[in-house]
C-alpha cells in the first residue's frame, strides 16, 4: 500500500488534520518518535488507532500512572517458568513495548508524563537506537515497522513528572486542537451513523460553549457530544428526556470554579436552555 493510499484510508475516520496525518506518516517512514500533545477528546488516542489500522500493524496501548512501573512496559520473567526452564525467551513474558518492536507494530504511550520518570526513562534508548537491554537476555532490536507514539495533555501538567530534554530531542512534537463547529458536526455524524443536522447542530453547539463557559474551569469535549447524540437520536426532544440525558453525559466532564456555588447540573441546564429550548422549559413541559 502507497503513501496515497494509507493517507485516503486514514481520512476516512480522520477530518481536519490532513497536514498532521502526512507529517507522522513521514515520521514513521523515517523511524522517528511521535508526540501528539491536546487536551482530553481533540483526537490523539483516535489518529494513533487509525493509523496503525490503515498502516495494518499491531497497536500496543499503555497508559501513564504511578504505577506504570518499566517492567510492566517491557515485561517480566515468569517465577515458574524460571525454576522450569532458566532465565531465557521461554520464561520471558513480553510487555507491549517488546511485544510492538517484535512485531513490528505500533507501541503507544498514552499521557506519558503522568508515568514515573524510571519508566519514561527506560523507553528512551528504543526511540533513540530502536533497541533495548533485558536482564538475563540478548539486547532486543525492534524491526522496521516498529514505531511509537506517545500522547500529553497541556492541561495535565499538575502533579506529572516533568519530561527530561533527551525525550523531546528525540522526538517530533504534534499538537491537535478542538475541533470547529463544522468539523465537529461532520465527526458526530460520522462517530454516530446520524444525520439529524439540527440535533447535532444543538448538540456541539452545547458543547463548545462548556468549553467557554465563564462558571467552568474545563469543559466538555467532542467525545461528549458524540455520547449525546447516541442517547437522543430518535427521541422526542423533550425536557425531561434531554436534560437527564446531558446530565448522565456532561456532569462529570466539566469542572466548576471553585468559587461557583451553583451545581454542575444548574449551569449545564443555564446553558442548555436556550439552545434546546429556547421558549422556556416552563412552557414546553406545560405544552404552551
Amino acid at each position: 500500500m502507497n503513501f496515497k493510499e494509507i493517507l485516503s484510508i486514514c481520512r476516512q475516520n480522520l477530518i481536519g488534520i490532513d497536514a498532521e496525518i502526512e507529517i507522522i506518516l513521514s515520521a514513521i517512514e523515517n523511524q522517528i518518535a511521535v508526540v501528539i500533545e491536546g487536551e482530553s477528546g481533540t483526537g490523539k488516542t483516535e489518529l494513533a488507532k487509525t493509523l496503525a489500522n490503515a498502516l495494518d500493524r499491531p497497536f500496543y496501548r499503555v497508559d501513564g500512572d504511578e504505577n506504570l512501573t518499566i517492567n510492566k512496559i517491557r515485561g517480566w520473567f515468569d517465577p515458574p517458568l524460571v525454576l522450569k526452564d532458566g532465565f531465557n525467551e521461554k520464561s520471558y513474558v513480553a510487555g507491549p513495548l517488546v511485544r510492538a518492536m517484535k512485531e513490528g507494530g505500533l507501541f503507544f504511550f498514552n499521557e506519558v508524563n503522568r508515568a514515573p520518570s524510571e519508566s519514561i526513562n527506560g523507553v528512551l534508548a528504543v526511540m533513540d537506537e530502536r533497541g533495548i537491554e533485558i536482564p538475563q537476555l540478548e539486547r532486543m532490536h525492534a524491526i522496521s515497522n516498529f514505531y511509537s507514539i506517545f500522547t500529553l495533555n497541556p492541561l495535565e501538567y499538575v502533579g506529572t513528572n516533568p519530561l527530561p530534554e533527551a525525550f523531546f530531542d528525540r522526538c517530533i512534537i504534534i499538537r491537535l486542537e478542538h475541533k470547529s463547529s463544522e468539523e465537529a458536526e461532520r465527526i458526530v455524524k460520522l462517530r454516530t451513523n446520524y444525520s439529524d443536522d439540527e440535533l447535532i447542530s444543538k448538540i456541539v453547539l452545547f458543547t463548545d460553549k462548556t468549553r467557554t463557559f465563564s462558571n467552568f474551569e474545563t469543559g466538555a469535549s467532542i467525545r461528549a457530544a458524540i455520547q449525546l447524540t447516541q442517547l437522543l437520536k430518535n427521541k422526542l426532544l423533550t425536557p425531561d428526556v434531554v436534560i437527564p440525558a446531558i446530565n448522565a453525559v456532561y456532569s462529570a466532564k466539566v469542572k466548576l470554579h471553585p468559587d461557583i456555588n451553583k451545581s454542575v447540573e444548574e449551569n449545564l441546564l443555564e446553558i442548555a436552555e436556550p439552545i434546546f429550548f429556547p421558549d422556556g422549559i416552563k412552557k414546553k413541559k406545560n405544552g404552551t
